[in-house]
């Protein structure tokens, strides 16, 4: 090699050096797909910390709300495939690819699931001053003034988006759906008297439930939860009914198999770590720890059942 030729390697190799060891130190962006103060906003917050700790680096959460978590989807879809940017979100992450006919990426083809980090029960909550107190006044009120018809969500094709229309078919009632960016300003309102009812993850809602500020009508889950052990689950009105929430983590789809593997380890680790475990325990979050390839399966195969909850409901994006 000549004396040219030698510089230019040592300069690519030091480029290179200087690259991976940036990489290696800037922190992982945890990009989460709904505002803050709300259900996926508070997992994030809670794993951040010892996610960063299991993989030697800082990692921050980044908020970046809209089109029911689209944006921050198409965010995370389009960033470098190096394990820098990370994808926390929802359920919703199925019902966009079925809902919106043109998104900007691939929910199948961009991304990959890492973690299937766990479940949620969704709420359906209204003011603690309304004279619904169950879900048969709610139904009934539902059916007599079209005024009390209005549920709020955290966004179009949000999962509470879903869980509503979803009761509105079980029940044979019409719901209209009122969108938020995120589950804080739908409890703000709702609280405030502005909307009627909502339906908020259980993370997102119970501090609102505990201090008054809201009324917890029913929850999704397929059984009555130990924190609201006295508040009815929709599915012993309607059996067939459960719309929990999940919690995910993906990446760009060209992330390495190891660099994806790294990151779900990690993961895993996080989750059992004992103060993560009770902050998330404390929010009703049944953690699962699932894999890529269990996760990647479950948003097939929801992107198929939700399509015709879509299509038999007439769902239409903004």
């Amino acid at each position: 090699m000549n004396i040219l030729g030698k510089i230019i390697a040592v300069a690519a190799c030091g480029a290179f050096s200087c690259a991976a060891m940036s990489q290696q130190t800037q922190p992982i962006r945890l990009v989460v797909t709904f505002a803050a103060g709300g259900g996926t906003d508070s997992v994030a917050r809670r794993l951040n910390v010892a996610l960063g700790e299991k993989l030697g680096r800082s990692v921050i959460v980044e908020n970046r709300p809209g089109a029911g978590g689209s944006v921050a989807t198409d965010f995370v879809a389009k960033s470098a495939a190096d394990g820098n940017t990370i994808l926390l979100t929802t359920s919703s992450h199925s019902i966009n690819q079925a809902l919106y006919p043109k998104l900007p990426f691939d929910t199948q083809r961009d991304l990959r699931g890492v973690t299937y980090i766990g479940t949620v029960p969704q709420v359906l909550a209204v003011h603690p001053g309304s004279p619904v107190k169950s879900l048969k006044d709610f139904l009934q009120a539902c059916r007599q003034d079209p005024k009390l018809c209005l549920y709020g969500s955290g966004g179009i094709g949000v999962p509470g988006h879903l869980a509503g229309e979803v009761l509105a078919s079980a029940a044979a009632i019409q719901l209209v759906h009122v969108p938020y960016r995120g589950a804080a300003p739908a409890i703000t309102d709702v609280a405030g008297g502005q909307v009627p009812a909502m339906f908020g993850t259980l993370s997102a809602v119970l501090p609102q439930i505990q201090s008054g500020r809201l009324r917890a009508l029913a929850v999704t889950s397929s059984k009555r939860l130990p924190v609201l052990p006295n508040v009815e689950t929709i599915a012993e009105t309607f059996p067939e009914y459960m719309e929990d929430t999940w919690f995910g983590t993906f990446v760009p789809r060209n992330t390495p198999d190891a660099l994806v593997e790294k990151i779900h380890q990690a993961t895993l680790a996080a989750l059992k770590e004992p103060s993560v475990k009770a902050s998330l325990d404390a929010q009703t979050v049944q953690v699962v720890g699932s894999g890529p390839e269990e996760l990647d399966k479950i948003v097939a195969r929801e992107i198929v059942s939700v399509s015709k909850v879509i299509k038999s409901r007439g769902i239409r994006p903004e």
